[in-house]
């Protein structure tokens, strides 16, 4: 097999596993998880460095549903969103300890409203989402050439790229929407260990939702996270297993309220802990075409009792191949 037919089955193989998997998770704004790290590992790369990471995501959330009117209570049922997004995240080191990534989302979005005793009803929406934008600085290193510590600051800024009033079985449903139509940000740290068999990760974030379209809030959010990597080779005393590295994640979200019209949406926000098993596997042979990776991940939620209201989170799945350049 060449090294393109190579590459072209490991994409074929990456896009395949998400769409076959069942996938899940919860439709907030905000997923939980760190994208950054999913993509690399980390952020921080020497200057001059450009990466790419193609995610394929799934979920499927239920919540109560969303009231029509102002001051009037929502109907009796449940709102189920099942989803998928294709991502692409391009990270680029233009400046030693300055990394820049970009994240672009192609979103598949379907809600089923069950109002009790009554009709069910399918909506789905496709299209580009919301573009957002991450810098991210090195504030410490134990040494400036291939550091195995580090420290980053992290701004996040997400513009209103997405289309967020599309009419839909004669509705303009908030949740259906392709983005928010709000400019959001955030701010963060994130900070790396590298022993000499394995990685440590952590990173904290806070964003900052602004109101959006249809007088649509979504709550603001805390991310944390904390991750560990570790080739299989090294825990199987065989080194023709290191190119397989399995990862688990702990992967904590809150997020506040939703406000629809002025109101507070009752069936949302709260907090939310994954645990997220993970298995990267660099693909050998192929360095001049950038170091191709298949990563693989499923977040499973560790109770439901701290969500607010009626919401029941489900399991997530994630693809992804990811290339360094």
């Amino acid at each position: 097999m060449s090294v393109l037919q190579r590459l072209a089955a490991a994409a074929a193989l990456s896009l395949a596993g998400g769409l076959v998997a069942a996938p899940a998770h919860a439709c907030s704004v905000c997923q939980a998880g760190d994208p950054i790290y999913s993509a690399a590992g980390a952020s921080a790369q020497p200057a001059g460095s450009v990466s790419a990471y193609l995610e394929l995501q799934g979920w499927r959330k239920t919540s109560g549903l969303l009231q029509e009117m102002a001051g009037e209570p929502p109907e009796p049922g449940r709102e189920v969103n099942q989803s998928q997004q294709l991502s692409l995240y391009l990270s680029w080191t233009p400046l030693d300890r300055v990394t820049l990534s970009l994240g672009l989302p192609y979103r598949f979005n379907a809600i089923i409203e069950e109002p009790e005793g009554a009709t069910h009803e399918r909506s789905t929406l496709s299209g580009f989402g919301d573009m957002s934008l991450m810098g991210s600085l090195v504030l410490w290193r134990d040494r400036d050439v291939l550091p195995s510590t580090w420290l980053e600051g992290r701004l996040l800024a997400k513009f209103p790229t997405g289309n967020r009033q599309q009419e839909v079985n004669g509705a303009v449903d908030p949740h259906l929407q392709l983005g928010t139509g709000s400019w959001d940000f955030g701010f963060g740290l994130a900070a790396a260990h590298r022993f000499e068999a394995a990685s440590l990760y952590a990173s904290f974030l806070y964003r900052v939702n602004e109101p959006g379209a249809l007088r649509y809030r979504y709550g603001d959010v805390t991310l944390a996270n904390l991750g560990v990597e570790a080739p299989l080779g090294h825990w199987l005393g065989d080194s023709r297993l290191d190119a397989l590295i399995p990862g688990l994640e702990l992967n904590f979200r809150y997020s506040g309220f939703d406000h629809f019209q002025g109101e507070r949406y009752q069936d949302s926000g709260g907090a939310v802990l994954y645990a997220t098993p993970s298995i990267r596997w660099r693909i050998a042979g192929l360095a001049e075409l950038g170091a191709p990776f298949l990563r693989l991940a499923v977040q499973l939620p560790l109770g439901q009792t701290w969500l607010h209201g009626q919401q029941h989170e489900g399991v997530v799945w994630s693809t992804g191949l990811g290339l360094s350049f």
